[in-house]
């Protein structure tokens, strides 16, 4: 009897890496051990680089890592290394700019070849086996590395130097510094509106993605300048067509994470979680900002989707949904018009028929993608629908699931637990209420050990340590909870994690690296400045301090000696700002004067200023309250505050200059909607 092969993957908690377990290819993870091998072997390194929900990473190991020869191979004149991207982006994000250097593109998997240093000389992204699409097979590229590292070693290294300046360069700030003012906001809203399609939504053509960074810059710029109509039409045209395109899930809510074309009607089927929490938190606002009613049912699906579908039993979130079931993607999310027939009358089939676009998929034409007309977008016909969108979730529970990666990751958390913090300011409910808050406590219990943050936890196994988008995004998303509880344990662990973050990753020379000292056998101190995905942490980082400024005071001299770096990326984010928004939305609260808001009474007593104070966004608020006696860890403004003859009471301040306190919650909502 056969014994199946395992390799050193099989220890892994990572479910991409879990992935490739038993595979012929002999894989070593990410540290010392690897890189020790091929010192002493002097082998190059073949390192690839994926996540578990990724089409592509899948396609290429059945076609390359499960090939016995190909493994071979590798196994003969290589040392290969598998990482996973979610557990590790500050990995990715070097090996991935050489990519980009390399070929002008990236992706994943991701497939570089290192020294055994640890410095790149060549890579790409997905290799077929055989040569396809213009693209070099997989062992013909192998064989040419081989062949160079034997006879060309002068000229891999004379490559590997110049791709590793490169790299030093792509982390490095311009010296030249450039002050921002609010002129700078309304050029760089113009020039997002002039790159805007106005035709089918979004900016650029193939592939198409959400930008929800960018969107929350618009929102913002609206929310607080009601009078730039186009900004406010950009946002609700924006949203609409995404929520009518293939990409978002009518059935079982929740956003795939691109468009394959330019119409939004193609998705790449993987659902992350990233990005359903930042797209909810775009719609939630836009709610508010544009009175679209449809907006609101799309982010009760989203909450849908993540509760049923993601929600770990700790109370903590799941990374993905994959793009995959069966060996196909989009498989699970798509019918085939027999499907369709069959499982409707005739006249729901006539009437769906009638009412949605049906595009097939290039990979299996018979599959096809849905979409509503326009003119069906906010519920014609409502009933019909429904009952159409009931018998096709009914259908799909047929089929086979896509995967979940169950790695619990913190800084996805985190934006998870703003978006839920928020959502209960906004749409007041003591469920979404009780889901951030635990959330929070989960976040607690499982990462926070001592002096140590973690990234990951996967089942009862938390490791990792935490990079600076988990302080970051763990930080903001901490104040956003406190301002709607109160609780002063959500704000103390957020001053805490600030500490630590500054004392981990600040450089000297301005700014965050984006990992600390517990991280090894990175050949730089990477210090991603774009968003990507998810916002800078770079970014994160200052908004997260900012907001700690406002309640406490404590950091400012840290923000005053940090302008001149925050004002080198100034001429970057006003050229390029659908990659620095999340800078821009950090320069629109420099230069605004936000309003500190502070509250004093119980939870009952203060239930009427609550409703005045979040019955409309409030971008450039922070806003605490807490009973009497102040509790002991409460954020400076609320020290010396108390009540004016026993009676709940308002307080107000701008710039240290505070109004008359108000017992009167109708007075204290004329005082918010002064300027």
């Amino acid at each position: 009897m056969k014994t199946e092969m395992v390799n050193r993957l099989i220890h892994s908690n990572s479910p991409y890496l879990l992935q490739h377990a038993h595979n012929p290819v002999d894989w070593y993870p990410w540290g010392e051990e690897a890189f020790d091998k091929a010192k002493k072997e002097d082998k190059p390194i073949f390192l690839s680089i994926g996540y578990a929900s990724c089409h592509w990473c899948h396609v290429m190991a059945h076609e390359s890592f499960e090939n016995e020869q190909v493994a071979e191979f590798l196994n003969r004149h290589f040392v290969s290394i598998k990482v996973d991207r979610e557990e590790r982006p500050d990995v990715d994000s070097i090996y991935m700019n050489a990519v980009v250097a390399l070929t002008g593109h990236g992706g994943w998997p991701s497939s570089v070849f290192l020294t055994p240093e640890g410095k790149p000389f060549f890579g790409g992204t997905y290799y077929p086996l055989v040569p396809r699409y213009r693209i070099p097979g997989f062992l013909d590229v192998l064989h040419a590395i081989q062949e160079a590292w034997t006879n060309k070693r002068q000229q891999i290294e004379e490559a590997t130097d110049q791709i590793y300046q490169a790299l030093q360069l792509q982390y490095q700030t311009r010296n030249q510094r450039r002050p921002f003012d609010a002129a700078d906001l309304d050029s760089v809203t113009n020039l997002i509106l002039q790159t805007y399609d106005w035709t089918y939504g979004g900016w650029g053509k193939a592939p198409k993605f959400p930008h929800p960074i960018t969107l929350e810059f618009l929102l913002r710029r609206y929310a607080k300048n009601p009078h730039l109509t186009k900004v406010g039409e950009l946002i609700e045209h924006a949203l609409l067509k995404m929520a009518q395109g293939g990409m978002y899930d009518l059935l079982e809510g929740g956003f795939c994470r691109y468009s394959t074309d330019q119409r939004w009607m193609i998705p790449h089927f993987e659902k992350m979680l990233y990005d359903n929490a930042q797209l909810g938190l775009v719609y939630l606002y836009a709610m508010f900002c544009t009175k679209n009613v449809y907006f609101k049912s799309v982010v009760e699906k989203i909450l849908e989707f993540l509760v049923q579908y993601l929600r770990d039993p700790d109370g903590l979130f799941y990374s993905s949904m994959d793009a995959d079931s069966e060996g196909e993607e989009g498989k699970y999310y798509t019918f085939t018009l027999d499907e369709l027939r069959n499982s409707l009358t005739a006249e729901e089939y006539e009437y769906f028929s009638n009412s949605h676009h049906l595009a097939p998929l290039e990979s299996n034409p018979q599959q096809m993608v849905f979409q509503p007309f326009e003119r069906n977008d906010l519920g014609e016909n409502s009933a019909m629908r429904d009952e159409v969108y009931a018998k096709l979730r009914q259908l799909r529970t047929t089929k086979v699931r896509p995967n979940i990666d169950d790695k619990c990751i913190l800084s996805w958390n985190a934006l998870t637990l703003r978006f839920l913090a928020e959502a209960s300011k906004y749409l007041p409910s003591k469920h979404l209420l009780d889901l951030a808050t635990s959330l929070a406590l989960a976040i607690k219990q499982w990462y926070v050990k001592d002096d140590v943050l973690f990234r990951i936890k996967r089942g009862d196994v938390v490791s990792t340590p935490a990079l600076l988008e988990d302080y970051a995004s763990t930080i903001n998303g901490l104040l956003s909870l406190y301002e709607v509880t109160g609780d002063a344990e959500w704000f103390g662990l957020s001053k805490k994690l600030a500490s630590q973050m500054v004392e981990k990753f600040a450089d000297p020379q301005g700014g965050f690296f984006d990992v600390s000292r517990e991280h090894d056998h990175l050949i730089l101190s990477p210090k991603e400045l774009q968003d990507t995905s998810t916002p800078s942490a770079n970014a994160l980082a200052y908004q997260a301090l900012l907001k700690l400024t406002s309640f406490e005071g404590t950091l400012l001299e840290f923000l005053d000696k940090s302008t001149p770096f925050i004002q080198s990326l100034t001429e970057n984010a006003l050229r390029y700002p659908l990659s620095f928004s999340s800078w821009l939305i950090l320069i629109d609260t420099l230069l605004s004067e936000p309003k500190e808001v502070v509250l004093i009474g119980s939870q009952q007593e203060l239930s009427p200023f609550v409703r005045v104070l979040w019955s409309d966004l409030r971008f450039d608020c922070v806003c605490c309250h807490a009973d009497l006696p102040i509790p002991p860890n409460a954020p400076a403004i609320l020290r010396d505050r108390t009540k004016i003859d026993q009676k709940p009471t308002a307080y107000i301040c701008t710039l240290g200059v505070c109004k008359n306190p108000t017992t009167d919650y109708q007075e204290f909502d004329k005082m918010l909607r002064e300027e």
